[in-house]
């Protein structure tokens, strides 16, 4: 989708259109109320009796069910008992350290301790509150109508996502790794326990744990791995089994009922509940519903994919963070698709090649990523153990390393480094195999240059060791913006094994919407200001919208053996009494290794113009009359220049290397007070790297 459409999209509705979304969202909130009403007055429980129903017509019995899974032959998962050993003798092998952390913090799961969305560390008491945030001590009722829960209103004071992302229970992967290095039987029963405990809290349809249907979804697919771990343990009683079963067709019906594909638009909340659909559809064969679920799951996967993935590989959300999640809504189900000989268009299959490029090209050096856009921790499945907390939010190379087996890609698997741990879990031997077979090449080192990412306006330049990525693109989402930030030809800065200009995370949704509207302004980005204004018009009242007003345009992006060129402007303050408009220019130049990054104003009028840097804290800044000399502990120097007087400041601010968690960086800004936008002179500010 090219600009100009993008564009065009956000012009005022025609009034059949309002009409029509008026009248789906009145007959929404009826079906709701009456839904409401029906679990009020007789209450929602599924007999056996109702279970049997919606299975398949082999079974008159439960036991009958049971026997079956007991016996039968089961669709294949990437867990297969009799291959337990080559998993754990691979992981053992491949990622050594691996073996010591899972088991670290599956007891950690036991114990009830969990670390979540900038938690640290938190015991939850011998039995779980499901219900509570608690990072605040906020609980949301439990006997309220899932349609009828909600986020906390402005100005926050809570956040919806801590018990939505602990009832995710990815942790039941931890619990089933375990189980597996060591065969002690503690770990199935505290699945056993927790699963049962669950289910005894959150009875459908009450309660905060049912009112994201995205969130439902990826609990079907973490609780079908840690059955999966937990197979053949004897802790699991036909009881247990009849109950889990239950639960899932209630799972996989809850999530039919409500797809999260009713607004303007769609987005990665109804990709998570089109994976729960194929997950279900695919490895619960007995229940009637499972086929026309895998059916519409793959059906409307692949249609999805061009909707939401722009032909470039990157997707339409404009954020690093939300590609990571999309790329594994798309490869996962994709991988089981293989295992069970479902053919995968090849269409869906190249654009996923697409998507884990961009995922080699965003990652820096140090195998660390950008934030640009927003940020929530956001995974299906956590299938690796890490050493350092943070770096599992900072870290996408695990992609590469299984799409580098799955497509047969010796890049891919270059630039995954030592991040096996989640492809052995998914692929086996056939990771290490592969892994292995790439080490006895003896390859080069991968050296990436630089590359264009046009549909959705990313930029990278690279040069051995130096990294820029340069954010020239769209809102995202068709214009909606909701995982934008205000960081239109903002960038992020590498070199000499650091990182030198940072972008400042998100940090909070909900929680805090002054905070969350902070994280996102224009302020907090390497990027100019004009008198106090948004690039983006958006208010904090509406956390997840922001106006489409800057459209970037690329003027110049060239690639020679000797120079990386790129220009680019946008528009964002064209919007004030007098117009103003920002370009900026990147030139490397790869003979002398110097890139120089110049700011240049045009317009009208007078106005108050702010640049700002955000640095790491180590970084030390030396401040000149015309000039700052950044310089890190290896004497690497960053000039930064600029004509005529202005006023320079360095204060300490907070930023967030993932989702609820900060952390001190300073903030360089260089302010020129009612410049002269329309002097001869454009206004001049220049970074040079030596």
């Amino acid at each position: 989708m090219d600009q100009a459409t993008r564009y065009l999209q956000q012009l005022k509705l025609p009034p059949r259109v309002v009409c029509r979304k008026l009248r789906g969202k009145l007959e929404n909130r009826l079906k709701h109320d009456l839904g409401r009403l029906r679990a009020q007055l007789f209450g929602i429980d599924l007999s056996d009796a109702a279970f049997l129903r919606a299975l398949d017509d082999r079974f008159t019995t439960a036991q009958g069910f049971l026997d079956h899974l007991a016996a039968g032959e089961r669709p294949r998962f990437f867990l297969e008992s009799s291959r337990r050993h080559e998993f754990v003798e691979a992981i053992r092998s491949v990622c050594p350290d691996a073996a010591p952390l899972t088991i670290f913090a599956a007891d950690q799961v036991c114990d009830h301790v969990f670390d979540l969305l900038g938690s640290g560390p938190t015991h939850m008491g011998d039995k779980i509150d499901w219900h509570v945030d608690f990072k605040t001590g906020h609980r949301f009722n439990p006997r309220r109508y899932y349609t009828d829960v909600r986020p906390a209103s402005y100005p926050g004071g809570y956040d919806i996502k801590v018990p939505w992302e602990l009832s995710r229970c990815q942790h039941f992967v931890r619990l089933g790794q375990a189980y597996w290095i060591l065969g002690d039987e503690k770990y199935a029963l505290e699945f056993v326990a927790q699963v049962g405990d669950w289910i005894a809290s959150n009875p459908w349809p009450w309660g905060v744990n049912w009112a994201c249907t995205m969130d439902v979804a990826i609990r079907v697919v973490n609780w079908l791995w840690g059955y999966h771990f937990f197979r053949d343990s004897q802790s699991l009683s036909d009881k247990f089994r009849l109950v889990f079963y239950k639960s899932m067709l209630i799972h996989g019906r809850h999530i039919w009922r409500n797809l999260e594909n009713k607004g303007s638009f769609t987005n990665n909340h109804y990709l998570a509940d089109l994976v729960g659909l194929i997950y279900l559809g695919i490895l619960c064969p007995e229940f009637k519903e499972a086929a026309e679920w895998r059916e519409f799951g793959l059906r409307e996967l692949w249609r999805e994919m061009p909707k939401q993935v722009y032909s470039d590989g990157v997707t339409f959300e404009a954020s690093v963070a939300y590609h990571r999640l999309t790329t594994e809504l798309f490869l996962s189900p994709i991988l089981l698709c293989r295992l069970n000989s479902i053919p995968v268009p090849a269409e869906e299959m190249a654009r996923l090649g697409k998507m884990l490029e961009f995922i080699m090209y965003y990652t820096k050096p140090d195998g660390t990523v950008p934030l640009l856009g927003d940020a929530d921790n956001g995974c299906l499945c956590r299938l690796a153990a890490w050493a350092v907390p943070e770096r599992e939010w900072l870290d996408h190379r695990y992609l590469l390393a299984i799409g580098g087996v799955l497509l047969c890609r010796n890049d891919f698997a270059q630039a995954a480094g030592d991040q096996w741990q989640e492809a052995v879990w998914l692929l086996g031997q056939e990771a290490k195999d592969f892994r292995e077979e790439i080490e006895r090449e003896g390859l080069l080192p991968l050296q990436l240059g630089s590359r264009d990412f046009v549909d959705s306006g990313f930029y990278v330049i690279r040069d051995n060791g130096l990294y820029a990525i340069v954010d020239a693109g769209w809102n995202g989402q068709g214009g909606n913006g909701g995982h934008a930030h205000n960081d239109t030809l903002s960038f992020e800065l590498y070199l000499d094994g650091q990182t030198w200009l940072l972008d400042p995370g998100t940090y909070t949704y909900t929680a805090d919407y002054e905070a969350r509207h902070r994280f996102r302004s224009t302020a907090m980005h390497n990027i100019l200001q004009v008198d106090d204004e948004e690039q983006n018009q958006c208010v904090a009242r509406k956390p997840f919208e922001m106006s489409e007003d800057a459209r970037p345009v690329v003027n110049r992006w060239e690639i020679s053996d000797k120079s990386v060129v790129l220009v680019a402007e946008h528009r964002g303050y064209s919007r004030l009494a007098n117009p103003v408009v920002h370009r900026r220019e990147f030139q490397l130049n790869k003979a002398t290794k110097r890139l120089s990054i110049i700011d240049y104003i045009f317009g009208t009028g007078r106005h108050n113009i702010k640049a700002t840097w955000v640095l790491p804290r180590e970084i030390e800044a030396l401040i000149y009359p015309s000039e700052v000399i950044l310089k890190n502990k290896q004497g690497t120097s960053l000039v930064i220049s600029w004509h005529d007087h202005a006023v320079v400041h360095i204060e300490m601010i907070d930023i967030s290397p993932s989702y609820g968690s900060l952390k001190k960086a300073n903030l360089l800004s260089l302010t020129k007070p009612m410049y002269d936008c329309g002097s001869p002179e454009p206004w001049v500010i220049a970074i040079h790297v030596e």
